[in-house]
């Protein structure tokens, strides 16, 4: 039905989605931009003043949730089975499809939410400088705390853009609890496999061979851990949302 990649076709669909969300996102954007503008104002009574850390510690509180939350909002319609045969039968390929939410709840998504929080930021700064005699500290989007939060949501968000995909009620919810019991299962995995390969250093006796063990794994294996969990969080994860969209529009 569609011949080839196209980039316009996903510049339509994202612009699309954006308009049909304009209302919840103009609220959302308003609340996050007064919440974070009274939390730094809050930040500079004590100390006057707002360090780049303490500034994306506020901004990650927001950054990382309202994301999360907005990748479910542009998947509800998708889920909605009184309206999704209308969004079916759009001329987009599933490719296209999930290209164009990926980009939207990502890249899209943290630019604008970026710039707003640091305009914000800059703003609650110079209040502060003016009502509490605050230092000022200009606002680093180079900051390491900064880039930080963008790692972080960027390998969580592809599980909760599966779970918008694949749950039709309580999505939320039922995401955070996969998630969860994912994360108990692959802890438990650790442990039994620490104790079958480091059994003769007395995992479990107290005579610290155990904590020797735990620091050699964890200098030796650190790298390829972060690895196989950047692959399993990421392309694994659109693979699986793919094969989930591909499943829902037969």
């Amino acid at each position: 039905m569609h011949k080839g990649f196209s980039f316009n076709r996903v510049y339509k669909l994202i612009k699309r989605d954006l308009v049909l969300l304009r209302g919840a996102l103009t609220t959302s954007v308003l609340v996050a931009v007064v919440l974070l503008f009274l939390f730094s104002i809050f930040n500079m009574i004590w100390d006057q003043q707002l360090s780049t850390s303490e500034f994306f510690g506020i901004f990650g509180i927001f950054y990382i949730p309202l994301g999360l939350l907005f990748t479910f909002a542009l998947f509800r319609e998708f889920n909605d089975s009184k309206k999704n045969h209308m969004y079916l039968i759009l001329p987009v390929s599933i490719p296209e499809r999930l290209f164009a939410k990926w980009l939207t709840s990502t890249l899209i998504y943290t630019f604008v939410f970026s710039v707003i929080a640091v305009l914000v930021g800059m703003f609650a700064m110079i209040v502060g400088i003016i009502v509490f005699g605050a230092d000022f500290t200009p606002i680093s989007l180079v900051s390491v705390s900064y880039w930080d939060l963008l790692k972080t949501y960027f390998l969580v968000q592809p599980v909760f853009l599966v779970g918008a995909i694949t749950f039709k009620r309580n999505r939320v919810g039922k995401t955070i609890l996969s998630l969860g019991v994912l994360v108990l299962c692959f802890a438990l995995l650790h442990f039994i496999l620490y104790a079958l390969f480091n059994y003769s250093l007395g995992v479990f006796e107290t005579d610290g061979l155990g904590s020797v063990a735990f620091d050699k794994a964890g200098s030796d294996f650190s790298s390829l851990g972060k690895w196989f969990y950047v692959i399993l969080l990421g392309p694994v994860m659109l693979a699986v949302a793919y094969f989930k969209m591909t499943e829902k529009e037969v």
